[in-house]
């Protein structure tokens, strides 16, 4: 497992689970996922760093969980090395590393999305942004953290984000609600997941900058019904097939943000890796064993692979964030873990964490994010609740209304 954040610590946790899992190693990790994985210092971002790593403890797969190794060409060298490994090669992860080009993509393909201008001067963002008018929509051209989109009604603010960056994406706006659906993918057979509904906003009520991302729930009460089947033969498949023609295939898993606007179904944007916090509550919802899928989609071999299986129930996350997140997190505070009430249906997963001479400490923005299950959306949250309730440190902090509507069927 390449990375080190609660996405990882997911994928691990669901990966510890598999019985055809014998052994697991995680670079860099973090102190949760070193409770399951043997921890390595290895640059997750260095092609050369990872081979090595993956040649020494013999791994059969790696799992490359964040964007920036995806890019940085770290899928590339292990396959060239004869590894398997699940995560895109550099040139099929630009639909990530490029706004610009997932729009080429998606134009070619078909895909509905968004009307956009690429600007890279101010006043090429400034003819852009009136020509679409409020709400702005502005995206860093490059990989940002899931941090560089400004959706705003304030001109000023949206043509000084562009500034910002070196290139920009503007867009415009749509309407309706958002959601996050992840596909399995092998360069030509693609198998979707669980739809998920994440909260960027830092604040209840959705107000605040953009965030990586406040908590998340599965399922969707409110979406249609074959959502899945619809995202798949209109984005998914298209994409797939369009990445395969340019001679890029795209092994993986393809995250497909979605509006569900009045004229339909639209992608927000295409990320390259599993997203965070959704994969929390997918994954926890997945009864069939991890290994043999990712194996599948890194052989090429997913139309072989019996359909997934899920957990009956919803599942809640709620991220647990750091003083002054998203824009100068604190860092270095002492963590106090408490014991879960009995019978809670929880756990939680470490992200921005590490070990200290005084035990386990901050050291990211979005600290652990607390997990609850159940049979419907209401007990999954109040366990995701009572989950968060057991973290303590200085400034902590998490949105108090992460699944509240859903669960109160609004």
């Amino acid at each position: 497992m390449i990375g080190g954040g609660g996405r990882e610590h997911a994928i691990v946790r669901a990966l510890a689970a598999d019985p055809a899992v014998s052994e697991l190693h995680a670079a860099p990790g973090n102190p949760g996922i070193g409770e399951l994985a043997q921890l390595h210092a290895v640059s997750a971002s260095d092609p050369a760093d990872v081979v090595r790593l993956a040649r020494h403890v013999s791994a059969e797969l790696v799992v490359i969980g964040p964007e920036a190794p995806l890019v940085a060409g770290v899928a590339d060298a292990l396959r060239a090395a004869g590894i398997a490994v699940f995560g895109p090669d550099a040139a099929a992860a630009r639909i990530e590393g490029s706004k610009a080009f997932a729009k080429e993509v998606m134009a070619a393909a078909g895909i509905p999305t968004a009307g956009a201008r690429v600007a890279s001067t101010e006043a090429e963002a400034a003819d852009a942004l009136k020509a679409f008018g409020a709400p702005y929509v502005v995206k860093d051209d490059a990989l940002a953290a899931g941090k560089g989109v400004v959706v705003t009604e304030d001109f000023p603010a949206a043509l000084a984000h562009a500034a910002s960056c070196a290139r920009v994406v503007i867009e415009e706006y749509l309407d309706g609600p958002e959601v996050s659906l992840f596909a399995l993918a092998d360069g030509r057979t693609a198998v979707p997941l669980l739809a998920a509904q994440d909260f960027k906003r830092a604040q209840d009520g959705d107000r605040g900058p953009n965030t990586g991302g406040m908590g998340a729930y599965v399922p969707l009460p409110w979406a249609p019904p074959g959502l899945a089947d619809e995202v798949l033969a209109t984005v998914i498949q298209p994409a797939i097939d369009e990445l395969a023609r340019r001679g890029t295939p795209y092994r993986g898993v393809l995250y497909a943000g979605l509006a569900l606007t009045s004229a339909g179904v639209k992608v927000v944007e295409f990320n390259a890796r599993f997203g965070d916090p959704e994969t929390q509550v997918v994954l926890d919802r997945l009864a069939t064993p991890l290994a043999g899928p990712l194996h599948a989609a890194a052989a090429g071999d997913l139309a072989a692979v019996p359909a997934l299986s899920w957990h009956p129930g919803a599942a809640v996350t709620v991220v647990i964030a750091a003083e002054g997140y998203p824009d100068s997190p604190a860092k270095g505070d002492a963590i106090t873990l408490k014991e879960l009430p009995a019978g809670t249906q929880g756990y939680l997963l470490h992200a921005g964490t590490a070990l200290a001479r005084a035990g386990l400490v901050t050291a990211g923005g979005r600290v652990l994010s607390a997990v609850g299950s159940g049979p419907d959306l209401a007990s999954a949250r109040a366990a995701a609740y009572a989950v968060a309730e057991c973290a303590e440190f200085r400034g902590g902090w998490y949105r108090r209304d992460i699944a509240e509507r859903a669960s109160a069927g609004r």
